[in-house]
């Protein structure tokens, strides 16, 4: 079930229609960022699923994925910004992936500097399903 929820999440954000488009960094490969521009860190926190109902087969599946919208620092934050909101854009609540939908509007964090040269800003995407 987790990897269906994965894989729907990573087909959603293949589909991210941006100008220009965004480096996508997938989760468990070795890649780098690009030299230059945007990219997109998406990784997954599958939560515990809560199996409380009579049905044997029936629980609540719940998690988030977080996405970080990363750039050059020197890039400044305005550009960043619009990538991010557009990312919580494409994630609108009641949004499909795969058995479970986006349980709230995303959300995005503020911005900080990592390694004194990278800019990143944080979105959330929480989801949940009966499954």
């Amino acid at each position: 079930m987790s990897t269906d929820i994965l894989e729907a999440c990573l087909e959603r954000l293949e589909d991210f229609d941006y100008s220009p488009p965004p480096a996508l960094l997938w989760p468990g490969k070795k890649m780098e960022p690009p030299e230059e521009g945007f990219w997109i860190e998406p990784r997954y926190f599958p939560g515990e699923p809560a199996d409380e109902t009579w049905d044997e087969g029936c629980v609540v599946t719940t998690g988030f994925f977080y996405l970080l919208v990363g750039c050059d620092a020197g890039i400044g934050e305005d550009e960043a910004s619009e990538l991010a909101d557009a990312l919580v854009a494409w994630f609108p609540k009641g949004q499909e992936l795969g058995p479970v939908r986006v349980l709230k509007r995303a959300t995005r964090g503020g911005s900080y500097i990592d390694e004194g040269s990278r800019l990143y800003i944080p979105v959330t995407v929480r989801y949940q399903g009966l499954t």
